[in-house]
């Protein structure tokens, strides 16, 4: 599995030939090889088959490839599964998850495909789609439902339909969502990814969602649209000011060690522990970033 950052996260229509093989070229973190809505019942088959076609020729380089399936309990959904796992993409995301039975049932057929494939059983993961209240409120057991749960995805379109709320600008509606989603997630020890920006040419309005989605603690952000991939990247990187503050704080805090001391001021504020494992979390996305 790809063990990079997870920044941006690239929808990509699984009945677009050329926008999958485009994808390979795309500055995304992520890639999200899409089977489910966007794609019209009749275009089901031959959507299933491009992304087959581009798991085995395409060459994606460190992207990190996962496929999003239709429902789990549909046909569309068994057949999906069984063409791409032996392909060994780096995960499956499965859409509208409510409850964590759904991603636990899955462990035991896809260790089956795996098997069947040559394929170490665990090597695939799997991705929650959080698209409803009620998905909302069981995240935290869907973000520990199996060993193989790597990222919890907002969904906010269809959770704002099924909630009937109206979201402003400031998503100030969803902020109780947000950070559950990000609670569940960092609960459960793995990734936050926020939901996409629906205003595909407004970068003002993107760049303001992702300093939110970042305040909150989310790991990335969705994107729609290739064009959106460069603010979303800088948005979620680390600055060169957060680097220069995280090797400030570790070398103070190495100082006062050298003291006796197992804390110690910065700038007039008290650091600790707490104030050192965020430097390390820090100096760990950099270099993955880098990586």
């Amino acid at each position: 599995m790809m063990a990079g950052v997870r920044r941006s996260l690239l929808y990509v229509p699984g009945d677009s030939e050329r926008m999958l093989n485009k994808a390979a070229e795309l500055p995304a973190d992520m890639l999200l090889l899409n089977l489910e809505d966007g794609v019209s019942a009749g275009l089901k088959d031959e959507a299933r088959s491009n992304v087959c076609r581009a798991l085995r020729s395409v060459d994606f380089g460190n992207r990190e490839v996962i496929v999003r399936i239709n429902a789990v309990g549909s046909p569309a959904g068994q057949q999906d599964l069984a063409a791409v796992v032996p392909l060994n993409p780096d995960g499956i995301c499965v859409p509208k998850v409510e409850k964590a039975e759904t991603m636990r049932d899955l462990d035991l057929p896809l260790a089956r495909l795996e098997r069947a494939a040559g394929i170490e059983p665990g090597t695939v993961r799997l991705h929650a789609m959080i698209e409803s209240p009620r998905g909302v409120v069981r995240c935290p057991e869907i973000a520990s439902a199996s060993p193989r749960m790597s990222a919890l995805i907002f969904g906010s379109a269809d959770f704002a339909a099924e909630a009937r709320c109206r979201p402003g600008e400031d998503r100030l509606e969803l902020l109780l969502v947000l950070q559950s989603i990000v609670l569940a997630a960092r609960a459960g020890g793995i990734d936050a990814i926020d939901s996409p920006c629906f205003n595909l040419w407004d970068a003002g309005i993107l760049e303001r969602e992702c300093a939110q989605a970042r305040r909150l603690g989310f790991d990335g952000k969705s994107a729609l649209h290739p064009g959106q991939l460069d603010v979303i990247n800088r948005a979620f990187a680390v600055s060169p000011e957060e680097l220069a503050w995280a090797q400030r704080i570790l070398g103070e805090l190495q100082s006062a060690e050298e003291r006796g001391r197992a804390l110690s001021t910065l700038d007039g504020q008290l650091i600790d522990d707490p104030h050192r494992k965020a430097a390390e979390a820090i100096l760990r996305r950099a270099q993955r970033t880098a990586g």
